[in-house]
């Protein structure tokens, strides 16, 4: 069928869409610099596309009948690859797990210098909990293609954070000490100050996390969590991130809810007031601790107009989290993006006006 299809279609041969095809296959958008132009010699392309959209539908049967009927044609090596990297996808979105690891490992045993295998072979390791594997697919991978050295980096923090909640903090400092990190960013100081914690070196725990929330504030949520872990927040380090860091949702929470327990309800009152102004997002909880201590504090008619324009920001609700590359929205933090797989690109909408 497919050759029949060639000879219809035989024309001089342009430039083939098989590194496209590749990033697309993998949903690694950011990989790709343009689409080239469609090689009507081979129309194999145009089914392996399929195969991708249905893949993306939802459709895993129809995309594996047709990936799995191809397999049996007669394939050039570029049109192997592509087939064999799109089956061992479909196969994993379709939670066939180990079918997808045997398609991989056949990949790279045929093609040993092509970097996807590796690269989609580490995220099916990295995703059952195998990062020490994780990471030696991806060391060869980013030695035969430079743009997976990110992917590399990250997962080798991933790979320390498991450490040392195992409490195998020998081996995550030697993790870290081996980093090559041109450039700082939240994931490393989120990783240092927990290792920092784990040894009982506070002050640099803290110097970590406060460096990691200046670089990002929009990451501020996971670096709250760690220090309220290790029993680091308390009213004077939450004052000194306040003072040194645009306000954020989780900062709110966590530093209204210690002015609750220390019972200084009119300091907590001001500084709602401060971030209501500096129309600050709020959560239905939050909202609620606000309106009861207006209440308390006899602030009748300023309920009123609180409750309206709550309404009025209730209409455009949004997700608390939101991806700065692709856009998506989620409740659920992660360092890395779902839908994009971009790393460190989900955060929390910064206020820059809000004070105490």
């Amino acid at each position: 069928m497919i050759d029949r299809i060639k000879r219809l279609f035989s024309k001089e041969k342009r430039p083939e869409l098989g590194s496209y095809l590749k990033k697309l296959s993998i949903n690694r958008q950011d990989l790709i610099p343009g689409v080239g132009e469609i090689d009507l010699d081979s129309p194999i392309n145009a089914y392996l596309t399929l195969a991708i959209l249905l893949k993306e539908k939802g459709e895993y049967y129809k995309s594996l009948k047709l990936l799995e009927k191809l397999k049996k044609e007669k394939l050039s090596q570029d049109e192997e690859r592509l087939l064999i990297l799109n089956l061992s996808l479909v196969y994993r979105s379709a939670g066939f797990v180990d079918r997808a690891e045997e398609a991989l490992k056949e990949g790279i045993k045929k093609f040993p210098d092509e970097s996807f295998f590796y690269y989609e072979l580490a995220r099916l390791k990295r995703s059952t909990g195998r990062l020490e594997e994780a990471v030696e697919l991806l060391e060869k991978a980013s030695q035969l293609k430079e743009e997976f050295s990110d992917e590399l980096l990250y997962t080798k923090l991933y790979l320390a954070d498991t450490y040392i909640n195992e409490g195998r903090t020998d081996k995550a400092f030697r993790v870290l000490r081996k980093l090559n990190v041109k450039l700082p960013f939240p994931l490393f100081y989120y990783v240092l100050s927990k290792l920092y914690y784990s040894v009982d070196e506070r002050e640099k725990a803290l110097k970590s996390a406060l460096k990691g929330m200046k670089l990002s504030p929009g990451h501020s949520y996971p670096f709250l969590e760690v220090m309220e872990e290790n029993g680091d927040l308390n009213l004077e380090n939450l004052e000194r991130i306040i003072k040194e860091l645009p306000l954020t949702l989780p900062l709110v929470i966590k530093y209204l809810k210690l002015l609750k327990e220390g019972k200084e309800e009119s300091k907590a009152l001001n500084f709602l007031n401060s971030y209501f102004k500096a129309k600050g997002k709020f959560t239905p909880e939050l909202m609620e601790e606000y309106l009861k201590l207006l209440w308390k504090f006899g602030k009748r008619k300023q309920v009123v107009d609180v409750v309206l324009n709550y309404l009025e920001e209730l209409k455009r609700e949004e997700k608390l989290f939101k991806c700065r590359n692709c856009g998506f929205k989620t409740d659920n933090y992660d360092w890395v993006c779902p839908r994009c797989k971009c790393w460190e690109s989900l955060e929390i909408e910064v206020e820059e006006e809000g004070t105490i």
